[in-house]
């Protein structure tokens, strides 16, 4: 069992260099200064650590070194209004496509938030999958979120992840909507 923890700001490198490497598996990790980092830690990654650490948690290793995250925003409506002021502007100099996809992530999410209005990203390292890691995180989560009063949480996962889809599916998240790169997930909690 792995553990796991509220996030702490110590932990911010390490769940940033989960980010990037789990972007994509087979691409070895090179440090925050590797060409997309900027992109990838603003979509994925910094608002959730800096604006609502306390809705993340992190699965460490015997280091206490984190080895995954589950990082989330339990109001959307906020999320979109802080991201597009503070965050979007750090990609704003990105490629057409890559503004694109930030854009596509809100409409995503913005579409769904009635029903789901707590969004989530986790990531693990791909030496600790497989063991149970990520039911946990989503188990912690959903449990912290419930306890808030919160009505569901949904997702959105690229469409060539088939093990995350086939874990979603099996953790109780039905598809929301299909769309060219992947699709939105929702999971009710309440």
């Amino acid at each position: 069992m792995a553990n796991i923890r509220p996030y702490r700001e110590t932990d911010k490198f390490n769940v940033q260099r989960v980010c990037l490497q789990t972007v994509n598996d087979d691409v070895v990790f090179e440090g925050l200064n590797r060409p997309n980092a900027e992109l990838f830690l603003a979509l994925y990654n910094d608002y959730y650590t800096e604006q609502e650490p306390e809705n993340c948690l992190v699965c460490t290793n015997d280091a206490d070194e984190a080895v995954g995250y589950i990082i989330c925003s339990d109001n959307v409506k906020r999320w979109r209004k802080v991201f597009m002021k503070e965050y979007m502007p750090r990609i704003r100099h990105r490629k057409f496509g890559e503004k694109i996809i930030a854009v596509g992530e809100v409409v995503a999410h913005s579409l769904f938030a009635a029903r789901y209005p707590a969004h989530l990203h986790i990531d693990i390292l791909k030496e600790y999958r497989g063991n149970g890691t990520g039911t946990q995180l989503m188990d912690t989560l959903v449990a912290h979120l419930r306890a808030k009063g919160v009505r569901g949480v949904q997702l959105c996962v690229d469409g060539h992840n088939v093990r995350g889809i086939r874990f979603y599916k099996r953790y109780g998240f039905k598809t929301l909507l299909n769309f060219s790169q992947g699709r939105a997930m929702g999971f009710k909690i309440l």
